[in-house]
């Protein structure tokens, strides 16, 4: 990556979050001024490049890979493109829809706007209950399709009998999907043979 590029993905990566850089580095547990303008030029006018372990404390707290931190940094400016991705509602998928649920053909679907235009990426409104307290009725959530799953990250199963399920993983065996509770870290686990896809979220809207 060059040197623009890296501090466009940091900049980018913080607005898809709804943060300022100042804001992106106090989640990440760093100096409030880590990613400021005045932090990326040294006194002497040479470049300052972010330090790796920087990058990789937001890359961990932001939940995404390196590869999709590299994505940011290659995509171009969203104030020049308007970006979108599907959308759907999940009340939607729960009572199987078929035309819009199969396979998760989302050619169907209502696009969003929204900063990182990414093919993986798309929309899921919870427009239901069924996911408080943690997801409330009204949050929106990005999921990505193509992303790798490690342990701890939050996810959501969709079954094939409809259901979903959203949990943090922990391990995938031969058989099973070992999951845990988002707040009460309670265990349980999954049939594979019973999951239709599972994608991994990204961002939400809380």
């Amino acid at each position: 990556m060059k040197y623009e590029q890296v501090w466009k993905a940091v900049d980018k990566l913080a607005k898809i979050n709804g943060l300022s850089p100042s804001g992106l580095a106090k989640k990440a547990g760093l100096d409030a001024t880590t990613f400021n303008k005045s932090k990326r030029v040294r006194p002497d006018g040479k470049k300052r490049w972010p330090s790796l372990d920087s990058l990789n404390k937001i890359i961990e707290v932001c939940n995404i890979s390196f590869d999709e931190f590299f994505a940011l940094a290659n995509q171009g400016d969203e104030e020049k493109t308007a970006h979108s991705i599907p959308y759907i509602e999940c009340s939607r998928l729960l009572t199987g829809e078929k035309t819009i649920y199969a396979d998760f053909q989302k050619n169907k679907w209502q696009n969003i706007r929204f900063p990182d235009g990414h093919d993986n990426l798309y929309a899921l409104d919870i427009n239901t209950d069924k996911f408080s307290p943690f997801y409330r009725n009204g949050t929106l959530l990005i999921l990505s399709q193509g992303s790798e799953i490690r342990r701890n990250d939050r996810i959501a199963v969709f079954l094939n009998n409809n259901d979903i399920v959203i949990r943090e993983f922990v391990r995938r065996t031969a058989t099973t999907l070992e999951l845990k509770d988002i707040l009460s870290a309670e265990k349980s686990s999954v049939n594979v043979k019973d999951i239709r896809v599972v994608h991994r979220i990204v961002w939400a809207s809380q």
